[in-house]
C-alpha cells in the first residue's frame, strides 16, 4: 500500500490539531486525506476549503460511499465508541481517541468487531509517544523497578470537558502510562478521595493503588490554573522527577544531582505515524492496543466506583 486514504471524524479543537499533522503526512506522500466529517457544517466546510480537501460530510456513515482505508476519530468522549464500532464494521482501520469508551465492556465489543472485520484499531494514548516517556523507560532499565510513582496531571479543564469525570478524561493517561512502564501486574485500588466536584462530576481526585509491588498515586486536578504534568519516581538508589511540560528530567542520587532536557519528535506526529505504518504492515510492539485500553478503563472504572461509594457514604 503506497498512500493510505484517511478520513478524519471530528474537527473540533483537538481534531484541528490532528488535521494539521495529517496534512504534514499527506505532504510526505504517506497518506491522502479523503474526507472530513463533523456535525458542524460551517466548520467542516471551512476546514475542507482551507486544507484543500474535496469531500466533507456531517454524517460519518457517508464514508461508506467513498474510497477510504482508515478513520481517525476525535469526537466527544461519549460518542467515541459508537463511531468506532460503526466504522470498524465497515472495514475501516480505526484510530480512536482515549478513553475509547466509558464502559470496558464496550471495548471488548469493539475488539470483537475489529477481529471479525480484520482491521486495526489503535487507541489514542498520546503520552506514550512523548520523548519524556521514552526517557523514563530508559531510566527504569537503569535503576530497576520503582518503589513508588506519583503522577501529577494538573490544569484548568475547558468547559466542554467538565461534564466528564476527570478520571476518564485525564487520569486515564497516567493509568495507561503505569501499565506501559510496569507491564501486566495484579492491581488493587487502595484509596480514593474526591477533592473537588461540580454537579456530581469529579473535577479533582487523588487515587492510590497497588500495582504489583509498586505503590502508585494519581493526583489529577482540573481546576488549577497552572499546567503541571509530572511523574515522581522513587527507586532504591535514586529519585527521579520527570517534567512533561518542560521536557526535563531531574535525578537525585546519594552523592550527585543531575538535570537535563530531552527532545524528540512531536508526540502527536509520532502517534499518527505509527498508526499509518501499522496499516502499511509494520509490526510496532510498543504501540497501544485495545487490550491496553481495556486494562486502563477497568482501573479507571474501579477508581470511579470507589470514589462514588465513598461520596455516597458521607
Amino acid at each position: 500500500m503506497s498512500e493510505v486514504n484517511v478520513a478524519l471524524v471530528g474537527v473540533g479543537r483537538w481534531g484541528r490539531n490532528i488535521l494539521r499533522v495529517l496534512k504534514e503526512l499527506e505532504n510526505e506522500g504517506l497518506i491522502k486525506i479523503a474526507a472530513l466529517v463533523d456535525v458542524d457544517l460551517k466548520n467542516v466546510r471551512e476546514l475542507a476549503k482551507k486544507y484543500n480537501i474535496g469531500l466533507y460530510f456531517t454524517d460519518y456513515l457517508k464514508l461508506s460511499s467513498i474510497d477510504v482505508d482508515a478513520a481517525i476519530i476525535a469526537v466527544p468522549i461519549h460518542e467515541l465508541i459508537n463511531v468506532a464500532k460503526s466504522l470498524a464494521s465497515l472495514g475501516l482501520h480505526i484510530f480512536v481517541e482515549k478513553p475509547v469508551a466509558l464502559n470496558s465492556n464496550n471495548i471488548a465489543e469493539l475488539e470483537a468487531i475489529a477481529k471479525s472485520s480484520n482491521v486495526i484499531v489503535q487507541p489514542g494514548f498520546i503520552v506514550r509517544f512523548d520523548p519524556v516517556t521514552y526517557e523514563i523507560k530508559k531510566l527504569m532499565r537503569r535503576y530497576g523497578s520503582p518503589k513508588y510513582m506519583i503522577f501529577k496531571r494538573l490544569s484548568k479543564r475547558p468547559e466542554r470537558l467538565r461534564k466528564y469525570s476527570i478520571i476518564y478524561d485525564l487520569t486515564i493517561h497516567d493509568i495507561d502510562l503505569t501499565h506501559y512502564f510496569l507491564g501486566n501486574r495484579r492491581w488493587s485500588v487502595k484509596f480514593v478521595d474526591i477533592l473537588e466536584s461540580e454537579d456530581s462530576v469529579i473535577q479533582t481526585v487523588n487515587a492510590v493503588l497497588n500495582y504489583g509491588d509498586v505503590l502508585i498515586s494519581y493526583i489529577t486536578d482540573g481546576n488549577l490554573p497552572i499546567k503541571i504534568r509530572e511523574v515522581d519516581i522513587a527507586f532504591n538508589e535514586a529519585y527521579v522527577v520527570a517534567d512533561y511540560v518542560k521536557s526535563r528530567i531531574y535525578i537525585r542520587e546519594p552523592n550527585s544531582e543531575k538535570r537535563y532536557e530531552v527532545s524528540g519528535e512531536e508526540p502527536l506526529r509520532r502517534e499518527l505515524y505509527s498508526f499509518i505504518m501499522r496499516i502499511k504492515g509494520e509490526n510496532l510492539s510498543e504501540v497501544p492496543t485495545l487490550e491496553d485500553a481495556y486494562i486502563a478503563l477497568k482501573i479507571a472504572e474501579e477508581i470511579s466506583m470507589t470514589a462514588n461509594s465513598k461520596a455516597c457514604s458521607r
